[in-house]
Parts: structure tokens; C-alpha cells; sequence
């Protein structure tokens, strides 16, 4: 999912919102206050210190990170309320919109009920607007709440579901060789792997050498932190030359497969099929009765596996929602209006599947 949120933002009576938020203030956050932010974050989400080093890997190897888009508010100079803002862009076709995912809405739980995290979220929103991002996505349980500040809510495409062992059934072109996915020697590889399957293909994030060259520092997959994850990557080899790359977890809490990163080169689908095949493989060994596809609605890889007639179920859940800041991209990038961009990009057959990088 895009953003959290925690905390009851109900507006109090006026009379008494003038005295109570008084000494709060909206900034971003200064050097020195990444501790403060983590603690308020911690208190708001009730997680444990590992999953706060996930937070702090996740934003100090950000190559996109900027302490203007992390927005906090302050009461009294102690940070109680925050909102991070992930700046991502993506294809839509052969347009490349900018995305400001909005992420780690929380407030402190005893400072909650007073309309501090709605004014955090106003001034993030009034940054999202202001820089000129063509779109800004996040997820909530309180799609109510977002909605007062012009998000509107979509359906979300989680992934494809099918049984592990229909995977592993699979029948593949012998002719690829397997190998377990090792960063340091392959990402340049992968990185234009990515590339060239990325290009216009509505969806997919656009992703820089930044990116690849931070992300074992971040600890995306299959660099987990947690020592309970299982994790794995694969490439496939034809030639001598990598054609296809997967990269693939089990969740301590439910032992199913996640594909979580899957492409190839074009002309290389059967390669993906055999890295998915080699992962079902493994993870129905330890236990995993279903698998979980991660991938775009317009993939290549959903074609080949329903003529191999897998049982694909789509995992569509709510919460997703989705703002339109700057309005004059949506000409540029083939559509007739606003209402008409967010119908194709979210509720035709190939939505926008957005997933979050870091925490």
C-alpha cells in the first residue's frame, strides 16, 4: 500500500481549536530532527525498532529524497504530527508523469483529535500543487478523510492469485539458464533489463541509476531486513546474456509466494516463466499453497499463463486514491479530461498498479 494513516482528525469546536493549536506550526523537517519524526512515527503506528530502521534505511537512501517533502508539524517545537511525501514518476504510455506518492500520514496518539494531521496534510498537498506534480496517489482506511482535499478513490489492483502448485506445473523452454539474482555483479544488466521493458508501458515506474545503485541500501527485495523474511532472486540467462530477472519473498505472517519484481526482455517472456516456475518450486517445498503476481495488468506474462490455463484471480482492494494537481498533462498523454485520464488509468483493463518503494 501507497501511504498509512493513523489518528482521528475530527475537527474540535473553533473556540477551542484557536487556543489548542495556538503554538503549532507546519515546516519541513531540519537537520538534526530525523530522530523526533521517527519516535513520533513510532508512537503513531505502534511498530517496533526494527520496523523503524526500515524507515530510516528507506529515507536516508532515498535518491530522490528531499527534507523539504517531509513535512511535520509542531507543537510547542515538538514534532507531533508528519507526512512524507515519495517523489516518484511513471509511464503512462509514452508520457512519463510525475507521481508524489503521500505516505506516513500520523499524529502522535495524545495529540489526536485536535486538526493538526489536517493541516500537515493541507500543506503537503498545497507542496504537491505547488512543485507541479501531475499526479499524487495514496492509500487509506479513511478514504473520507482524503477526500476533503480533492483525492479520489479507486480500485486497487493488488495482484494476480493462483495456486503455488499451478506455477510449478508450469511447462518452459529448457534452453534458459537459472541463477540466483547477485546485485553487485548483475544490476547494470538489470538496469537496462528494466529499461527496455518499462518503455510506454502505463504503470511502471520510471527508474534512474539512482535507483539501482541505492536500492540494495534500502532493503527492497531480495535485500529484506528482516531475518524471518524468505527472499530470493532469480535471473535467467540465454547466450550468455540476462534476459529475464525475479525477485520473490513469503511473508513471515502468511506463507504464500509474493513476486514482487518480475521483467524480462522483450521476446523473453518464456523466460519469466521459467524464473516463476523455479520459484514456486521452492517456496511450495516450504509450504506456500498460493502465489500472489505483483505485476501491471497489461504484463506480458498474464497472457502466456492463461494459454498454460493457470487459474488467475484478481486481488482488487479499496483505499487507493488518487489526486490530479496539474491538469495540463492529461491533453499531452492522449486523454480528453480529468474524469476520462483517471477512468483509463485506474478502472480500464490495465490500471495503474503503483507500488510503494522502502517503508
Amino acid at each position: 500500500m501507497w501511504a498509512t494513516h493513523r489518528g482521528d482528525f475530527v475537527d474540535t469546536p473553533a473556540s477551542v481549536r484557536i487556543v489548542l493549536t495556538m503554538a503549532f506550526r507546519v515546516r519541513s523537517l531540519q537537520r538534526g530532527e530525523l530522530d523526533s519524526f521517527l519516535t513520533c512515527f513510532q508512537a503513531a503506528f505502534a511498530v517496533d525498532t526494527d520496523a523503524i530502521s526500515i524507515v530510516r534505511n528507506s529515507l536516508m537512501n532515498d535518491p530522490y529524497f528531499h527534507p523539504d517533502r517531509i513535512r511535520v508539524g509542531l507543537l510547542d517545537g515538538h514534532i507531533v504530527s508528519i507526512a512524507v511525501i515519495l517523489n516518484r514518476a511513471a509511464y503512462v504510455g509514452n508520457y512519463v508523469a510525475t507521481v508524489a506518492g503521500l505516505t506516513a500520514v500520523a499524529t502522535a496518539p495524545d495529540y489526536q483529535r485536535r486538526g493538526f494531521g489536517t493541516r500537515v496534510v493541507q500543506d503537503a498537498v498545497r507542496l504537491i500543487r505547488q512543485q507541479g506534480y501531475d499526479l499524487s496517489m495514496l492509500t487509506t482506511r479513511l478514504p473520507g478523510f482524503f477526500s476533503r482535499f480533492g483525492y479520489r478513490e479507486v480500485p486497487k489492483v493488488n495482484g494476480y492469485e493462483c495456486p503455488a502448485s499451478a506455477l510449478s506445473r508450469l511447462s518452459v523452454d529448457p534452453k534458459f539458464t537459472i541463477q540466483k539474482l547477485d546485485y553487485q555483479q548483475h544490476w547494470p544488466a538489470l538496469a537496462a533489463l528494466y529499461h527496455n521493458y518499462s518503455q510506454g508501458r502505463t504503470g511502471m515506474q520510471v527508474r534512474d541509476m539512482r535507483f539501482w545503485e541505492t536500492w540494495p541500501r534500502r532493503g527492497t527485495f531480495p535485500h529484506g531486513f528482516s531475518s524471518e523474511l524468505d527472499a530470493t532472486g532469480l535471473v535467467a540467462v540465454a547466450a550468455g546474456q540476462l534476459v529475464a530477472y525475479l525477485a520473490a519473498h513469503s511473508p513471515p505472517e502468511q506463507r504464500h509466494l509474493s513476486v514482487t519484481e518480475l521483467a524480462h526482455l522483450r521476446g523473453h517472456g518464456a523466460a519469466a516463466l521459467a524464473l516463476v516456475q523455479r520459484a514456486a518450486e521452492r517456496y511450495l517445498r516450504a509450504g506456500a499453497g498460493r502465489a500472489i503476481l505483483h505485476v501491471g495488468a497489461n504484463a506480458p506474462i498474464l497472457r502466456l499463463l492463461e494459454e498454460q490455463h493457470v487459474p488467475l484471480h484478481i486481488e482488487v482492494g479499496p483505499g487507493l486514491m488518487v489526486l490530479i494537481p496539474k491538469r495540463s498533462w492529461v491533453r499531452e498523454a492522449g486523454f480528453r479530461n480529468v474524469g476520462d485520464a483517471i477512468e483509463n488509468l485506474f478502472r480500464s483493463p490495465a490500471p495503474v498498479v503503483w507500488y510503494r518503494d522502502g517503508y
